[in-house]
């Protein structure tokens, strides 16, 4: 590995994993195309996103596990509990299905595309869902009740997302954020709490899966995840606290509907990897990670100067 390759993850770790933090994603939305743009191969990348996801998720998790609430009627019990089950038992199967997509067509090409068709769902389906009103923040402990198709809902948007997330490196917070948000309508706070959980659980069956009598060196992976740990570890925390202190002020609409202006940028650069835009594929993803941690800056200074001035003097 280079020294250039080492500094440009703990970048790359820093601005997924302050994003990652903040609407409770892996990071690997961005991490994936920016490995791939920086000339890593797609199973390396893979594995190297999932395995930073562990040691860079895990102490915000342990913090924010007993506020997600789990008796019985609780967010905890009746949508973090399904999605994560799934979701757990769905990633083991990430890895033998990219080896099937590669025997069929030849290269990771297939991974590249879907990968691109989940990122225009995802944009398209936030955009859709950002005008609609907000819940408030609290767990509301044992009046949560969703229907038999809701329930059904919810643990098959887990088994896809811990398909698709081991499939592609990516922590699955993406592809769950809208279900949650649109479909079971959990409050924002609380839904940055699980899917930060699903995030954990995701990556460690996830990474599992491709460790585990993986023929071949291993090096790269842990290199690479070193790296982007020592840049995503910090990020995440800090993205979490900011996430509390806008939802705090009651702006949880902004936290939502801003998801969407990443996404795209995100479309972009992995549009120009398939394409072999290479060059315009590098700048999109330096200009979207700029400007993500200013607008996320942003976002917080001006939540924070709402609570302070709504504070008794």
């Amino acid at each position: 590995m280079t020294l250039t390759l080492a500094l440009c993850c703990i970048l790359i770790g820093f601005s997924a994993m302050l994003s990652g933090g903040f609407w409770g994603l892996g990071g690997g939305w961005l991490i994936m195309p920016a490995l791939l743009l920086a000339g890593v191969n797609i199973e390396t990348a893979v594995v190297a996103s999932l395995l930073q996801m562990i040691p860079s998720t895990l102490p915000t998790v342990i913090r924010q596990f007993p506020a997600i609430g789990w008796r019985k009627g609780s967010w905890g019990y009746a949508v973090a509990l399904p999605i994560c089950l799934f979701s757990f038992a769905g990633s083991l199967a990430g890895k033998p299905l990219g080896d099937l997509m590669l025997n069929l067509c030849g290269s990771r090409k297939l991974q590249e595309a879907l990968y691109l068709f989940i990122m225009a769902v995802i944009f398209l389906e936030t955009v859709r869902s950002s005008g609609k009103p907000v819940l408030q923040n609290t767990a509301d402990a044992g009046n949560i009740k969703l229907d038999g198709r809701k329930k059904w809902f919810a643990a098959i948007s887990g088994i896809i997302t811990g398909v698709i997330s081991s499939l592609l490196g990516i922590g699955g917070g993406s592809l769950v954020r809208p279900v949650m948000k649109s479909f079971l309508k959990v409050p924002e706070k609380i839904a940055g709490m699980i899917l930060r959980l699903s995030v954990l659980i995701v990556a460690v069956s996830g990474s599992a899966s491709y460790l585990i009598g993986r023929n071949g060196s291993v090096k790269d992976s842990l290199w690479l995840a070193l790296f982007l740990t020592i840049g995503g570890l910090p990020a995440f925390a800090l993205g979490a606290r900011m996430h509390s202190i806008v939802t705090g002020a009651g702006d949880d609409k902004t936290a939502d509907s801003s998801f969407a202006l990443f996404i795209f940028f995100v479309f972009l650069s992995v549009l120009c990897k398939i394409t072999d835009y290479i060059v315009t594929g590098r700048i999109i993803i330096v200009i979207s990670g700029i400007l993500l941690i200013a607008y996320l800056a942003s976002v917080t200074l001006k939540s924070k100067r709402k609570l302070k001035a709504a504070a008794p003097q």
